[in-house]
């Protein structure tokens, strides 16, 4: 009955953030983590560790094979946690078994796969949700002000977030700098290592694509309107990790949507040693009637000293739920219930690829993009 049944989550690899997810799950009254799944050969010792650990954490079996979830009619909900390169289409084959998605960001690597989810979504019927910061604090202010009139028509957004992680390291001045034109690898990984600072085992990875992701899907539900051009701007300015590889440790980015709203994004990630705390997060909207500038690491405390052995001088406590995963989780639950549509779900995840993807084409053509992109 709705409001009362109790959903099973299969906890779909813990390559990426599935730990943090896998709490929120275990807090909720109304969700039962069953078992931890990966497959087999297309995964690294690494993962296969993390996937037990987590599995034992929980006191549940880790099974080995995802295909043996899709006739399993003992769950209802996947968290899927994959690399990014396997995520769509792993996502894609769940939500066709009939599984309720609770999906890492981004859901995909590729727009064919994330076309591929919402087809999949479509036919089944089954809830998604994409992990954001859709129902932090900050952003609910800010939608609150808009929704409210406080500001009159919004005309421009800007949101910057930065995360203080990895290993710092000057560039040499005269070295040859070039970002990959090759899209198939976004995470690369390096066993007993973590310079990029993740908490993954992760070297580098394509920024825009991963951190891009969270400020990119805010001012897009803060304009409650599509984009319709992107043009973006790449570059390697902090982490010799991100450099060796032809990543990108920084990006901005600016955004048309319909209806004439503006925004601009910048986005990466700096040595740990740039910043005391977390990084910057910080919004500001310009409307016809007013503005508005907001925190999203604040409210929280941050206790700062000198450097121990591993070189950490501050010790942060966020404020509770400042992410607003377990107001995401919360509302999930209720669209399962209900069978409404999630303040982020496939069809939002699948508009927020193409734009990340249109930001790499812009970078590389020098010009502006027009969405939506060509089939």
């Amino acid at each position: 009955m709705a409001g009362t049944k109790t959903y099973r989550v299969a906890l779909v690899s813990c390559a990426m953030h599935q730990p943090t997810y896998a709490a929120g799950f275990a807090a909720h009254p109304r969700l039962e983590i069953t078992q931890v799944v990966d497959e087999p050969g297309r995964i690294d010792e690494y993962i296969v560790h993390a996937n037990r650990r987590l599995a034992e954490q929980y006191g549940v079996p880790y099974v080995e094979g995802i295909d043996r979830l899709l006739d399993d009619p003992h769950v209802d909900v996947c968290s899927v946690a994959t690399q990014i390169e396997r995520r769509g289409g792993v996502s894609a084959k769940l939500a066709a078994a009939g599984k309720h998605l609770f999906m890492d960001k981004p859901n995909a690597a590729t727009l064919s796969e994330a076309d591929a989810i919402v087809d999949a979504v479509r036919r089944s019927g089954v809830r998604t949700v994409v992990y954001g910061n859709q129902l932090s604090a900050a952003t609910r202010r800010a939608r609150r002000a808009i929704s409210d009139g406080e500001l009159g028509t919004v005309l421009a957004l800007h949101w910057d977030l930065i995360f203080a992680k990895g290993e710092p390291g000057g560039l040499p001045s005269d070295w040859q700098i070039e970002i990959s034109r090759d899209l198939s690898r976004f995470t690369f990984r390096a066993e007993g290592a973590d310079p990029s600072g993740s908490g993954h085992n992760v070297w580098a990875k394509r920024e825009l694509h991963e951190i891009g992701l969270y400020p990119l899907g805010l001012v897009r539900s803060l304009a409650d309107a599509e984009i319709t051009t992107v043009y973006a701007q790449l570059g390697q300015y902090w982490l010799n990790s991100h450099a060796e590889r032809g990543l990108e440790d920084f990006a901005l980015m600016h955004l048309t949507f319909a209806g004439g709203a503006t925004a601009t994004i910048t986005t990466g990630r700096y040595g740990r040693h740039t910043d005391p705390g977390a990084g910057v997060n910080q919004l500001r909207i310009v409307g016809t009637d007013g503005s508005l500038t907001l925190d999203g690491r604040s409210p929280g405390a941050m206790l700062y000293g000198l450097p121990d052995e591993t070189g950490a001088t501050v010790l942060q406590r966020p404020a509770d739920d400042a992410s607003g995963l377990t107001a995401l989780i919360d509302q999930f639950v209720e669209c399962i219930d209900s069978g409404a549509d999630t303040v982020n779900d496939a069809v939002d995840g699948r508009q927020q690829v193409e734009a990340l993807l249109a930001g790499y084409a812009s970078y590389f053509s020098g010009a502006p993009v027009q969405l939506p992109l060509p089939r």
